[in-house]
Formats: C-alpha cells, structure tokens, sequence
C-alpha cells in the first residue's frame, strides 16, 4: 500500500491518466467508479449523521484474470491524498509488475510514500501533505 499528496484536486484526471496507462501496460481493464461511489456516499451521510464524503471522491483501480490489481481511493477529511492497495491474486509475479509499474509511473510526478505496518493498521491523512 502506498500513498501520496496531490496538489489538489484539480491533480486528480491527471492521476487517473497515469493509473489508467498502467492498468493498459500491463493489459488490463480501468475503472472509474469514482462519481457513483461519491453519490452513494452523499446518499448514506443524509441518513449518517457525521458520515464524512470527499469530494470529489475518487473510486479507481483495476483487476484483472487472477484476481491481482489496485484500488485507488482518497480520504473525506483529505480528499487531496490518495492511497492506493494493491492485491496480487494467483500471480505473485505478474502483480509484483503492477504495483512496480504503477509506483514508478507516479513518482515521477508525486512523492510516492510507502504505508507502514500494513499488515496491522491501514493508512490515515498525511500530516505533511506538501507534496
């Protein structure tokens, strides 16, 4: 799992353009799942007092054949951070591709930060988000 700053929000096309190359690269399919997930959201926090909505939210990723791939998502309180997971399905080598793919198309732009004790918690806002 790894995670970065956007400038803002007006960053976040030019993130999926990058996503949505690497997905392709490694020939598999790209989804945007973003503006139904937002509205989902809208909907439930009317209902949810104090259930927090990015917006935008950003809902993207891909999976592909044997179950490997990412998901990218930000955060409501910080909707300019994004972390994205990766899952390596039945093809530890193919999803290793990925995820190095994907970390080195984005670095070239953002500072890519990798999660820490994944395995134990998830990842929360950056509290240096400069970049």
């Amino acid at each position: 799992m790894v995670q970065f700053c956007l400038a803002d929000t007006a960053e976040i096309e030019p993130m999926n353009s990058v996503l949505r190359e690497a997905a392709a690269t490694n020939k598999l399919p790209f989804y945007d799942d973003s503006k139904a997930t937002e509205a989902d959201l809208s909907s439930a926090a009317e209902v949810q007092n104090k259930l927090k909505v990015a917006h935008p939210t950003v809902n993207v990723g891909t999976v592909g054949p044997t179950a490997m791939g990412f998901s990218a998502g930000n955060f409501a309180e910080a909707p300019s951070q994004i972390v994205i997971g990766f899952s390596k399905g039945r093809d530890a080598v193919a999803a290793r591709k990925l995820s190095d793919d994907v970390v080195e198309a984005l670095s070239k732009r953002w500072r890519i930060r990798e999660v820490p004790n994944v395995e134990t918690s998830g990842a929360f806002p950056l509290k240096d988000c400069n970049g």
